[in-house]
């Protein structure tokens, strides 16, 4: 496996780490509080647990060492990226105040133009 494709999933896996924490810790404050869409305890879990899920297929994915299953992984993760990171841009539109969709949409985004590069570079 390259060492691009190892960096973009290891940053995969903080972004799903980092996410179910979020679901799961600060559910009411920043899903509820903070956000266009409110809180709603079930469905955040459910998010987060989607997100244990996905970080254990990095975790091996990265153990696995396979450059060909990564990519198909990192084409995923790269479309995943922009859909997360639309959602929260359209969220933005609808609330410019809603504080807690301004660093999920550019963390997103940035995901997305790595993955897009990455993919770009690799020809996959």
């Amino acid at each position: 496996m390259t060492i691009n494709t190892r960096i973009f999933l290891l940053i995969c896996l903080g972004a799903f780490c980092a996410s179910f924490v979020v679901q799961t810790v600060f559910q009411s404050i920043l899903g509820g509080s903070m956000s266009v869409w409110g809180g709603n305890a079930g469905w955040q879990r459910e998010i987060a647990f989607w997100n244990v899920g996905v970080a254990l297929i990095v975790v091996q994915l990265l153990r696995l060492n396979d450059q060909r299953a990564a990519l198909v992984a990192v084409q995923g993760f790269t479309v995943l990226f922009l859909l997360l990171g639309l959602n929260h841009t359209q969220a933005l539109f609808t609330n410019p105040g809603a504080q807690f969709h301004w660093p999920p949409m550019v963390l997103n985004l940035i995901g997305f133009f790595f993955g897009v590069r990455l993919l770009y570079k690799r020809g996959a």
